[in-house]
């Protein structure tokens, strides 16, 4: 069997701690999320209509275009719709994505067959507002630090192509190899700057059906979004159950197991319950 990863990509995602791979999935993988995301605005798109606070639905919009359309439109006041289409979306459109057998192909290559859908999860719409900066952090801040030696296959999809224009990612090459880094009160994106390292600055450009595979302590930022679009984006990450999450009251899923292969999700039918066995 051809191996995921060659020897030496694999090798540079240990050294470097982070790997792009371009054209690793079937863009066409995509299109259950984005009609997801599509039927969300939509539904908003029509409740702002009735309350007269949209005067047009932008429906012949594209995907990237038409929830820019209706911020501009509303002077930024549709918190809902943009809460509803961020953060950590449990629907079969992302059931499917995270559970896409070269996805999990490639994290049992690293990991082994016993794989968690790791609870820490996004889903992003990076507005084209030139503000929309996420500075130099680390995934492990957000995470307790039990999970510091927990490894972990973080991976950032594009929905739309990333580059320098609207905001793809940026990592220190090596980062990852400074352990935890300490940060202010401001939290994981307030870094203490003395602390970040001085590696090299890699601007990570991605189409669509490509991955940035990074390490739970590498260093990275999203840049601005200076384009006339939105940046979507997910990042969801993989480890091995038996090891710390850092998420230690929220549940992840697993995807793969040999070891207790009836306790696999079958669909998210079955990553809702355990919300709802853990009082969530």
């Amino acid at each position: 069997m051809k191996p995921i990863l060659t020897s030496e990509r694999h090798d540079s995602y240990e050294r470097d701690g982070f790997l792009v791979l371009e054209n690793f999935f079937d863009p066409s993988e995509l299109e259950i999320l984005y009609a997801d995301f599509n039927g969300v605005v939509d539904d908003w798109a029509n409740i702002y209509y009735q309350q007269g606070r949209l005067t047009g639905l932008f429906a012949d919009q594209p995907f990237e275009h038409r929830l820019f359309s209706i911020h501009q439109a509303m002077a930024g006041d549709c918190h809902e719709l943009l809460a509803t289409v961020s953060g950590k979306r449990k629907t079969a459109a992302m059931f499917h994505v995270m559970t896409l057998p070269v996805i999990l192909d490639l994290v049992e290559f690293l990991i082994g067959p016993e794989i968690l859908v790791h609870p820490q999860f996004n889903a992003r719409a990076k507005l084209p507002d030139q503000t929309s900066v996420v500075p130099w952090h680390q995934d492990l801040g957000y995470l307790h630090q039990s999970a510091e030696e927990t490894f972990m296959v973080n991976l950032w999809l594009p929905l739309v192509d990333a580059k320098a224009e609207n905001g793809c990612l940026e990592v220190i090459r090596g980062s990852h190899n400074y352990g935890i880094l300490p940060y202010n009160s401001g939290g994981a994106e307030d870094l203490v700057p003395e602390s970040i390292p001085a590696g090299e600055e890699v601007c990570c450009p991605l189409q669509v059906g490509g991955v940035l595979m990074l390490q739970h302590k590498t260093v990275h930022r999203s840049t601005p979004n200076f384009s006339d679009h939105i940046r979507w984006s997910l990042d969801i990450r993989y480890s091995d159950p038996s090891l710390p999450t850092g998420r230690d009251h929220v549940p992840g899923f697993l995807a793969r197991s040999v070891l207790q292969p009836n306790r696999v999700a079958k669909d998210h039918h079955d990553w809702l319950k355990l919300f709802a066995e853990n009082g969530d």
